[in-house]
């Protein structure tokens, strides 16, 4: 019985992040309400805010949820032995995948980065505090190493990093304005994101790598 209420509780709690996903891409953090996310969970408001105390903490549970797990894949490829190519190889392929699982992640992201940022900015903090106890990655000293000894040209970690992200993120942002403009109706799948990672890497390794 035990382990029956166990699985019905969590079969409830990922109906509810599910539903609070799409309604935070959908309205912001701002326009999300929390009866609209009941209903998509098909249970009642009181119940949702027995499992979930607030919005607040409803919105940084969706956010800790998917980013704990890109933090995850990151954390396998961080070691002494990860070189420049090989980062510029792996990451836009994690990230590029990472949001394709994710698409609802993209809208709430654009969204509250432009009317609510504080909660983003809030959010991302809470769960880097959570998830990493020290105070500088060694991703970002591997990157000064890297700099120092002549094998990238960029010298600040946050930029270096900023231009993977930027290139992974703009695959999904700017792909309706690319179909207008030029008429073509790219699809979402295997294909694409197969040569949209390979694109990626060609640019990173062309203008980072010495």
């Amino acid at each position: 019985m035990v382990g029956y209420m166990k699985k019905n509780n969590l079969e409830t709690k990922e109906r509810i992040l599910l539903a609070a996903q799409k309604e935070f891409a959908a309205r912001g953090y701002a326009g999300a309400r929390m009866e609209a996310i009941a209903r998509g969970a098909t249970i009642n408001k009181a119940m949702l805010f027995y499992y979930f105390s607030s919005k607040d903490n409803l919105y940084r549970t969706v956010l800790f949820g998917v980013f704990s797990e890109i933090f995850g894949e990151i954390g396998r490829f961080v070691s002494r032995q990860l070189t420049p190519g090989l980062l510029l190889e792996k990451f836009p392929e994690i990230y590029i995948r990472f949001i394709a699982r994710h698409p609802d992640l993209v809208r709430i992201m654009v969204f509250d980065l432009i009317h609510n940022p504080e909660n983003v900015t809030a959010a991302m903090a809470e769960i880097v505090h959570e998830k990493i106890s020290y105070k500088t990655h060694p991703l970002l000293v591997l990157i000064k190493r890297w700099y120092s000894q002549g094998l990238i040209s960029e010298a600040d970690p946050l930029h270096f990093m900023m231009n993977i992200i930027a290139l992974s993120i703009f695959s999904f942002v700017g792909k309706p304005m690319v179909e207008a403009i030029s008429g073509i109706t790219v699809e979402n799948n295997e294909d694409f994101y197969r040569k949209r990672i390979a694109s990626v890497v060609n640019i990173l390794q062309r203008g980072m790598l010495k």
